[in-house]
């Protein structure tokens, strides 16, 4: 929780000690120079960070009258919190056995807290230079945790904030204008016809699990041969789409049968752009019977409640 504090606030500042040198005197290689590469490093892992460099830091010191081959453990901790840093890098080379050892740790210096502990190793100061990178990286693991950690939640708020619930009711009207195809057939039948048409219509669905909605809709022709179709349907509500279809009455001369499919892509606030496509039958019931299809594509706009 206190990782996750410190760096959700500002970037953090990370000091790091020059490392205590107890490689016997022959063996010794240049520890001020790993000090510079673990700094080097503890920037690339962490970019936000803000590392003190090693003039500042013994400037800082210098000032408060710390000698850094005297700290240990709390020692560490104070010179830290002296030097204005949040995180501090400590540690020591030695050699045990065939390999040089630069053992790391990471105090937190607002609480005192040992964070993790990590080591480089290399039986040539080459390669102990290569491992450098990898330990720092497990040596900062835990920040690198709280970080991701941090990242999915507000990745995950985020997502719950832009999906919206889903109303327990839909509800709609519109205009809409296209052809309609009629055709007749019976003992009076005539060459199929086409015609420009306007339709207004409105819809009340209810939300009955999910994303799926039942419910009833209504179009009715303004000019052209279509006249009313009163129907029960089905919607299907996704984020920027509603996709409907219904079938019912169909009042064409007299009674008969029709379906109707419909999507609406929405613009914002509450419009929406609506394609409609319709199929109509009737058969009339006086001498002579005929037979009378509509088929309609239509666009138009629609507007949500």
């Amino acid at each position: 929780m206190i990782l996750a504090l410190l760096l959700a606030a500002a970037a953090p500042v990370v000091g790091v000690l020059e490392f205590r040198d107890k490689v016997p005197p022959e063996q010794r290689i240049d520890v001020a120079y790993l000090s510079d590469q673990v700094r080097a490093a503890v920037k690339e892992v962490l970019p936000q960070s803000r590392v003190i460099t090693r003039e500042n830091m013994l400037v800082l010191l210098q000032a408060s009258g710390r000698k850094l081959e005297e700290c240990e453990g709390e020692c560490e901790v104070d010179t830290g919190r002296r030097i204005g840093a949040d995180l501090v890098v400590s540690g020591e080379l030695l050699r045990f056995g065939t390999q040089y050892k630069l053992n790391m740790k990471l105090h937190d210096t607002g609480q005192g807290e040992l964070l993790s502990g990590s080591v480089a190793g290399g039986a040539t100061a080459d390669e102990l230079e290569r491992d450098l990178r990898p330990a720092v990286r497990r040596l900062l693991a835990p920040l690198l945790q709280d970080r991701l950690s941090d990242q999915r939640e507000e990745a995950r708020e985020t997502t719950v904030q832009r999906v919206r619930p889903l109303p327990s009711t839909a509800a709609a009207v519109w205009i809409v204008a296209g052809y309609d195809w009629t055709s007749h057939t019976g003992t009076l039948a005539s060459a199929p016809g086409s015609a420009f048409g306007w339709d207004l219509g409105g819809h009340l669905f209810f939300r009955i699990a999910g994303p799926l909605y039942l419910g009833a809709l209504l179009d009715y022709s303004l000019s052209g041969p279509n006249e009313l179709l009163a129907a029960g349907g089905v919607r299907l509500a996704l984020e920027n789409l509603g996709i409907s279809a219904g079938g019912g009455y169909a009042n064409l001369a007299s009674g008969g049968w029709g379906v109707l499919g419909a999507v609406d892509f929405g613009l914002g606030s509450g419009f929406s752009l609506r394609g409609q496509a319709s199929w109509r039958r009737a058969s009339t019931d006086t001498l002579p019977r005929q037979e009378i299809t509509v088929a309609s594509v239509m666009g138009g706009l629609s507007l949500q409640f």
